[in-house]
Parts: C-alpha cells; structure tokens; sequence
C-alpha cells in the first residue's frame, strides 16, 4: 500500500505509523507533523472518529486548520465491509479520494467561522437560502445580501444544497471539494459499477457503521461521501458525478421525516425530482440518482407507568419533537388520563423523565435505579458481581498492556466476583472471536467487555452473542483506553472502578428476548433495498460518459 501510494505525484510522502492511536503513535504522528509541515493530512486507519479526535491536538499545534486532515475508515470500508477481489486498489481509491478532497480546499488552514459563509461577488440575492433554512437564521443586510445569524446557525448545510450559483459554503463543506473528491473515484478497475453514495453523518452514518459492523457488505465499488444532512446535497453534485462517469448516484437519508433538521430529506427528494427533466435531457435512466432512505429502527423509547401517571401532560409541554400524545385508559375500573409515546417522533432525549414530578417517565436503559446504582458504585466501590459473569480484556494489539497491570487487575476482578477473566488481542477481528465465543459457550451470563472504541466493539459482540446464546442487554461494555488514559495516576485502579460502575447499571437493566437482531445469514432490510439499486445499477449498464 505505501509503496503504491508513494509514486502518486499528488502524495509527496508516506509513513506507516503501528498503534496510532497510543501514546507512542500520537507522539510519532506529532514529530512528522512537526518535522515535515505538510499542507495537508490522510490518515487510513480504523475507529476513524475516535483516531480523528485524538490527532486533533496535534494537527491544531502544528498550526493546520480541521479542514487539512481526513481519516479514511480503512478498516470498516474496506476490510469489513468489501467484498470484491481488487482490495489494495479499493483503499487506494478511498486515499486518493481524500487526497483530492484536501488539495483542492481555498484557505483550509484559515477557515476557523462557526457558521455558513457567503460569497457576496457571486450572490444574486435569490433569498432561496432564507427560504429554506430550518433555523431562521438568514436576514438581509442593509446592501439587500442574505447575512447569516452565527448563534442560529446550525451547520447543516441545506442553504448549501438550495443555492442555485453556488455561492455559500460551510467551513467543512464545500462544493468544490466534493467535486473533486467525486472525480477522484475510480473504482477498484473491476467491470463492478461505481456507485457514489452521499451519506447523512449525523444519524445514518453511525447507523451504516453498525451495519457493517454486524456483517453487512457493500457493493464492491459503493464510495461513500459524509454530508451534515441530505438536504446539504446540491443538485450540482449529482450532476457532477454522473458527468464524471460514475454510474449511479445514491443519496442515504433519512425515512418518513425522520430528519434531525426537520426538512432536509423532504427537500432532498424534491431536488432530486426536479432533476428528472434535466437527466433526462441528458440522456441518462432517473434509476442512476435515486433516494434511500435508512430503514427506522426501533428505538428504545421512553417507558410510561401509567399507574404513577397523574396526568398532568408536563411532558407534553417540554417535548421538543411533539412526541407525547394524551390518551384515556382504564385503570382498575376508572378512566384516567395518562401520556403516551408516538414511536416515530420520540428521540428517547429523557426531557420529559427529566421533569416528570411523578416519576411516570423512565428512559430504557437510562432509569433513575441504573443511574443511581452506578452512582452507589462510584462512591462505595463495594459492588459485588453474581458470581456467574465474565470480564473480556482486550489487549489492543499490545497497547494497553503498556500502561495498566494486567495481573493485577485480573486479580482485582475475580475478588469482584468474576467467575473468569478472558484476555484477548484484537477483538474487533473475526479470529479473535472464533475463542472467545467458545469460552463464552459454556458462561451465558452477564458480563464487560474492556476495550477500546466501544461502540465498535459493542456492534461486533451483537454480530456474535446469538452464537453463544446472549441476550442483547447482558453485557455492557468499558472504554478502557479513553477511561484510562486520561488518569495520570493508577491506571489499574481507575479500570478496576471502571468494571465496578459498568456492573452496578448492568444489575438494573432490563432483559430481552434478542429478537432485533438478524439470524445468522438473515439479510436485512438495509441489505435487501442496496442489493436491489445495485442490481439496477448492473442492469442499466456502464454510464454512457464514462471514458
């Protein structure tokens, strides 16, 4: 890989880093950032948010802007995920799209605005961005230009999306730099069609990850771009990908007005529906640019006693998304009035458990027992375990190992209570799995898992728990790494405290029979609708453009 890499005339240099996310790689990261003073930075790794926060510090002393530095996902897009024969050049083409995204970014380094920015040398005073902003936070100025409200704005970029000439950008996003990161793709060279996919980061993103986390694979040459929201997605782009060669446009967002902005789907589909006459004008089928939007989970909700409900609807009133709905029920023989959930708007926040005065309102997993159980723990650390769980230690490819005493904090654990302690290396890959399911088979109970990136490690023991007869909501999990690493003093300790909190609000949550997760070979829904846009894809043929 940094071979191939290194005689790319657009990569001046290449370094391969072990353990990045160490004290030691950061260290080694910082000296290169120091030494060589790039004008920007890729970073291929995996756990790319969590490694993207850690090298921030670094990256902001050496004196470069956000905007100069990408992390590409190698591990999750490529090495979980992929399912074509090309592999090198698949992470290649994802490098490479990063690449071109930071060369060609206009002052990258000097882009400090909190809020979206307007080119008044090309506006045309439409006001289409006044229009469509979900914030309010447009007005005109005194010259008649729109002028955006910095307190108000929200960054997520639909005024972007809606600007016919292209003229307002955020300090993150910019249609010039998707373009050119759009261009950038080549695929992996096999006869697989390239699909670009414009990705909705703050809620399908993280729900793409779990996917793939869980076994989900994606079409060989699907490239994915993070957007802040669907509604960020200028008709421009899409026309900008196909002109390329590209072969099919896939936009991922939200389903039914889901949307955290509120409207950025909705605008999404009607801008895609306008430019049906314009693909067809170009001789393009309207199957290449289609809406997908991600399958709604189930969420865990808000559960309301309707017992302890005196009815008094102050959830009603503090509910931000207009979820509570009254309703009349008979309770032991008389009719009362109690709140009730609609599942589609409830964000399970726990503002209205907040100010509950009767206590009615609990979030799932997040009740007042759990909280203060975990807070009992904190303060006593006398939490004793059922004498039936289990402690997975994850060695991180050696790197916890270098700070925390793992003999005694294995002997700290069984005197908790732990009927066995487990350490592993590389948990997140499959091989490690394959021994711990079998020493799991024969202990179903509760246990923690202590590792880092925890929510990649929590989606990779659902892939697996089913295989030794685990419930969903029987393990919870320890970020190890982040927890620890920030104490400067007895690291084995702060663990020890760590597993005890974790156990506390494990005690208190509730059981479920497991019945959200797939069976093993099940495809899901997400699955289903990729695998049936990818093979219109196939069967519409390569792109007419493309050289």
């Amino acid at each position: 890989m940094a071979e191939k890499l290194s005689k790319n005339k657009k990569i001046s240099r290449v370094y391969v880093v072990e353990h990045l996310c160490s004290m030691a790689g950061t260290k080694k990261f910082a000296e290169i950032v120091q030494n060589d003073q790039p004008s920007g930075l890729v970073v291929g790794a995996c756990a790319a948010e969590t490694l993207h926060q850690r090298l921030s510090p670094c990256i902001r002393k050496a004196g470069l802007g956000e905007q100069t530095c990408a992390t590409v996902p190698l591990r999750e897009l490529i090495l979980w995920s992929y399912r074509g024969e090309n592999v090198l050049q698949a992470a290649r083409d994802l490098i490479k799209m990063a690449v071109s995204k930071i060369r060609n970014g206009v002052d990258s380094a000097s882009r400090t605005a909190r809020s979206a920015m307007i080119n008044y040398l090309k506006c045309d005073k439409c006001k289409r961005c006044m229009e469509e902003c979900p914030t309010g936070a447009y007005s005109l100025n005194s010259e008649g230009y729109p002028q955006v409200n910095q307190d108000l704005c929200q960054c997520c970029g639909i005024c972007v999306g809606g600007c016919p000439i292209q003229c307002i950008s955020l300090p993150d996003l910019r249609i010039e730099e998707l373009s050119s990161e759009i261009r950038a793709t080549k695929g992996d060279g096999s006869e697989e069609p390239i699909v670009m996919t414009f990705c909705c980061e703050p809620l399908t993103y993280p729900a793409l990850m779990k996917e793939i986390g869980l076994g989900t694979s994606l079409p060989p040459n699907m490239r994915i771009i993070r957007v802040p929201c669907m509604g960020a997605v200028n008709a421009a782009l899409i026309n900008d990908a196909l002109a390329s060669g590209v072969d099919g446009v896939l936009l991922l967002g939200c389903e039914h007005g889901s949307c955290q902005i509120r409207q950025g789907d909705i605008l999404a589909k009607q801008r895609l529906e306008n430019l049906r006459e314009t693909l067809t004008r170009m001789m393009f089928e309207n199957e290449r640019a289609q809406y997908l939007g991600w399958p709604e989970e189930k969420r865990p909700g808000i559960f309301v006693d309707p017992e302890l409900c005196n009815g008094c609807l102050t959830c009603r009133q503090v509910c931000p998304f207009d979820a509570v709905v009254p309703s009349k029920i008979l309770i032991k023989g008389k009719e009362r009035l109690v709140s009730e959930r609609d599942p589609q708007a409830c964000r399970s926040c726990g503002i209205c458990a907040a100010n509950c005065p009767s206590g009615a309102c609990q979030p799932s997993h997040f009740s007042d027992v759990q909280l203060l159980n975990a807070m009992d723990a904190l303060c006593s650390n006398t939490v004793k375990t059922s004498g039936s769980d289990t402690a997975v230690l994850c060695n991180c490819s050696g790197k916890l190992e270098q700070y925390l005493d793992f003999e005694q904090l294995e002997e700290s654990l069984y005197r908790c209570g732990f009927n066995q302690v487990l350490v592993e290396d590389r948990l997140c890959s499959e091989h490690a799995w394959q021994d711990v399911r079998k020493r799991l088979s024969t202990y179903p109970a509760h246990g923690v898992i202590a590792a880092c990136a925890k929510d990649l490690f929590g989606i990779r023991m659902q892939k697996h728990q089913k295989n030794v007869g685990l419930e969903p909501d029987q393990w919870s999990f320890v970020d190890l790494w982040e927890k620890t690493m920030i104490c400067p003093y007895d690291r084995s300790a702060a663990a020890e405290l760590c597993f005890q909190d974790v156990l506390a609000a494990l005690a208190g949550l509730p059981r479920t029979n497991g019945s959200q997760l797939p069976e093993d070979g099940e495809e899901t829904l997400f699955q289903q609708q990729i695998g049936l846009y990818a093979k219109t894809i196939r069967s519409l043929g390569p792109n007419p453009l493309k050289q």
